[in-house]
């Protein structure tokens, strides 16, 4: 077997490491240094404690703060910001060498959603006077708004400065409030740990018998040196006899990590402990003492430490006489590239590319598609609108008569878009806003185009979870002088009920949002299930956010993005509890290679759907985020964290059902994002059983208890019979039916103006299952048993 592949480094990014004294943002900075980037300034934030000796200095350094009897005082009630050990942070400015800035915190957790924001008027132009307080609402600020002027004093001093990291693992509650404060400052987030407990282990732990697997960080975390002592506990399954304990140790240190797994085992469920072994729930925090030569110029030393209890089973350290002392050098065992990153692919998908790679390109088949039909001479005069009683969808909205700019053109678009909301057609009652958007997909004649599309479509959202989109470009089978055409699907429910995926931190999970949308939207259907709409994914490393393996031979190159891809896909849909795929549609660049590319695809597809030969009914019951729990969230709210993969979940599907392929649909187009050669596109849903039909036809379909996703494959067949010949039929028996909330047509050929009832996609090639090569395709999805 190959060696796992490993992210690649990218460009250096300039780093303010934000800090708290915890392990995780400090061992977030190896991270930072392992991905050849630079850490320039630390920044932390502490308690606002007002009694300060003479000794100490300035307030926003925040050296440590004592009380009447010359004891340090602890702040062991830790919020959006780890408190307790602030008075050691002065010293990792000499322990590490790097210029540490602090301030107090102001304000209280104001707003405890778990989205950040998320009832800002305008996100993005956001404003927090000095004063503390914010210029629009005049409230008191929230603690998050302390972070704003710190981060501007250090860019102020550090003008080179354009990230930010932070120790994040599955807290959404935190990850979301960096992001909001990174965006609005113009610093990339980078979350080198987000998700960390549900990735592929390093080759160099799963080689080791003696690992804890369910504290994987850890074992990181102490094979480059760490030392990080427990100086709170807050869980039943842990006493004080856990304090000062070593958690990332070696050597005979090391079994702490099992003791944890022991005492988290009585109170976490097998899919939570992960997160409760790492301490993510609060039930310990950390205090870094000391870590590899490379970062750690000195160590922190620590005179003397008494216990202390609080209220409902709390004990914590006090600490006396905090040092930083000069170490001795360790020869420089341990290197930045020791320090070890998990493996690009999941098992599953190591596994699928390694069967992908060992078919022979002659049983892919390699022959071009041909000559493609242009759609020349067709046009698109009005929009298309179609009602179900969950969704309303907005097609094919276009604006030639704008001008030829793609910007001129797409503030036109934004103009219907926003009226068409505001005054529906007579069928749909309730006006709505660009807020209930939950997915777009924008076809451009050209990428080139992208920017100037960009810079206007991201007017029209202000809330921190855009919709998830779609974008490619589909060059001159758009219709005469368009250059953008724009889809909407819109959420007729309450906003309350809609979850959303918007990861903009850089990590080793899964791309950061680059623009204007979420990674994933999911909505209720009007009594049960839920509806998953995923943005297209491209293969991005996600570490570096370069396109992947584009220095390898194509057919080796593009089985590991059409994989990557895919693994894109597969983990977003987890975190959004996807049960089964509707469908997928894949999209890709041609050439000569693209019937190949189609049968990756495919292969690919259904070797990911291929069920286990020991196939057990899976309990992938949601994990709770800490600050959920703290906050009274409903745990049918939460994004599951997925520690395993059980997507799909083959317990759903019915069992007398034989197959387990869903629909798929590969088209060929121009170009797609960042010169990317292929794209997955998934609509996932939460059901309780589903069940999947194909016919002779060619007709491909998944049903559940809500939904039905239908795919109809046109194969290409005599130019004698004409589309309109071809669709008409289909168009009776298949669009007709009360509920069809979207139907989509994947074609090669001109659209007469009218025919089609829904949204249009021009291909260069359409491809379905088994590689079949297809004039045209219809996607119908139809919302069951309910009126609209």
């Amino acid at each position: 077997m190959p060696p796992p592949l490993t992210p690649t480094a990218s460009p250096g990014l300039n780093v303010i490491a934000l800090i708290s004294g915890g392990k995780d943002s400090l061992y977030s900075i190896l991270h930072c240094i392992r991905n050849g980037h630079k850490v320039v300034a630390l920044a932390n934030l502490h308690p606002d404690q007002k009694v300060k000796t003479s000794d100490d200095h300035d307030e926003n350094d925040g050296e440590n703060v004592q009380n009447d009897s010359g004891d340090v005082e602890e702040d062991i009630d830790s919020f959006m910001y780890q408190t307790i050990g602030h008075s050691v942070i002065p010293l990792y400015e000499k322990a590490l060498g790097i210029p540490l800035y602090r301030a107090p915190i102001t304000g209280g957790a104001v707003d405890t959603a778990r989205i950040y924001r998320h009832d800002a008027v305008d996100q993005a132009a956001e404003h927090v006077s000095s004063t503390g307080r914010d210029s629009k609402s005049g409230s008191d600020s929230d603690e998050t708004e302390s972070l704003v002027p710190l981060l501007r004093r250090i860019m102020q001093a550090h003008p080179e400065a354009n990230a930010v990291s932070a120790g994040a693992i599955l807290s959404t509650y935190q990850r979301t409030r960096i992001e909001n404060v990174a965006g609005r400052l113009g610093l990339i987030p980078l979350a080198w740990l987000w998700m960390y407990p549900s990735l592929p282990a390093p080759v160099e732990r799963t080689a080791d018998p003696a690992a804890v697997v369910q504290a994987g960080l850890l074992e990181d975390m102490a094979a480059c040196g760490c030392d990080a002592r427990i100086i709170k506990v807050a869980s039943g399954g842990l006493d004080d006899g856990f304090l000062w304990e070593n958690v990332s140790g070696s050597g005979s240190e090391a079994g702490v990590r099992r003791r944890l797994v022991k005492g988290m085992s009585r109170f976490a469920a097998a899919e939570d402990i992960k997160g409760a072994v790492l301490g993510e729930g609060g039930e310990y925090e950390t205090l870094a003492l000391d870590g590899p030569g490379f970062l750690w110029k000195g160590k922190v030393e620590i005179d003397s430490r008494e216990v202390g209890v609080g209220e409902g089973g709390v004990a914590f350290v006090k600490l006396r006489g905090a040092r930083c002392v000069d170490k001795v050098s360790d020869g420089g065992v341990v290197r930045p590239e020791d320090v070890r990153r998990p493996a690009l692919l999941d098992g599953v998908f190591a596994t699928a590319l390694e069967r992908i790679k060992s078919l022979s390109l002659n049983e892919m088949g390699s022959t071009a598609s041909g000559e493609p039909t242009l759609a020349t001479a067709w046009s698109i005069d009005e929009p298309s609108h179609r009602l179900s009683p969950s969704t309303w969808t907005i097609s094919n909205l276009v604006a030639p008569e704008a001008g030829p700019g793609a910007d001129e053109q797409m503030n036109a678009i934004v103009q219907k878009a926003q009226h068409a909301l505001s005054f529906p057609p007579d069928s749909i009652s309730t006006p709505r806003s660009t807020d209930d958007i939950v997915f777009a997909t924008v076809l451009l004649r050209s990428m080139s185009d992208f920017a100037l599309m960009n810079q206007v479509y991201v007017s029209l959202f202000k809330k921190p979870n855009p919709p998830a989109r779609v974008t490619v470009a589909c060059g001159d089978t758009l219709p005469s002088h368009v250059r953008v055409m724009v889809s909407f699907v819109i959420d007729r429910g309450a906003r309350d009920k809609r979850q959303g995926l918007h990861v903009q931190s850089r990590s080793y999970w899964a791309p950061a949002n680059i623009g204007p949308y979420s990674q994933a939207m999911s909505i209720p259907l009007q009594d049960q299930g839920r509806l998953v709409y995923i943005a297209g994914q491209i293969p991005l490393e996600p570490a570096s956010m370069e396109i992947a393996t584009q220095d390898e031979p194509w057919f080796e190159g593009y089985c590991t993005r059409a994989v990557l891809a895919l693994q894109h896909l597969w983990r977003i849909g987890e975190a959004m509890q996807v049960d089964w795929w509707l469908g997928a549609v894949v999209f890709m660049t041609g050439g000569e290679h693209v019937q190949a590319q189609v049968r990756i695809a495919w292969e690919l597809w259904k070797k990911m759907h291929t069920r286990p030969v020991d196939d057990e009914d899976e309990d992938d019951g949601p994990q709770l985020d800490a600050w959920d729990i703290k906050y009274g969230r409903r745990a049918e709210e939460l994004i599951h964290q997925a520690v395993e993969s059980n997507l799909p979940k083959f317990s759903v599907l019915d069992e007398e059902s034989e197959l387990t392929i869903p629909p798929f649909l590969a088209v060929e187009v121009d170009e797609l994002p960042r010169g990317s050669d292929i794209e997955w596109q998934g609509l996932g849903s939460l059901c309780q059983q589903v069940t999947l039909v194909n016919l002779e036809d060619g007709t491909s379909t998944t049903v559940n208890e809500r939904y039905i996703y239908r795919c109809v494959e046109l194969e290409a067949g005599s130019s004698e019979v004409s589309l309109e010949e071809r669709l008409r039929p289909l168009i009776m028996s298949h669009c007709q039916v009360s509920g069809l909330s979207q139907a989509i047509l994947y074609t090669t050929l001109p659209v007469p103006e009218g025919l089609w009832p829904g949204q249009i996609i021009p291909c260069r090639s359409v491809w379905g299952r088994e590689g079949r090569q297809l004039t045209a395709a219809m996607v119908m999805q139809e919302e069951r048993g309910l009126d609209v």
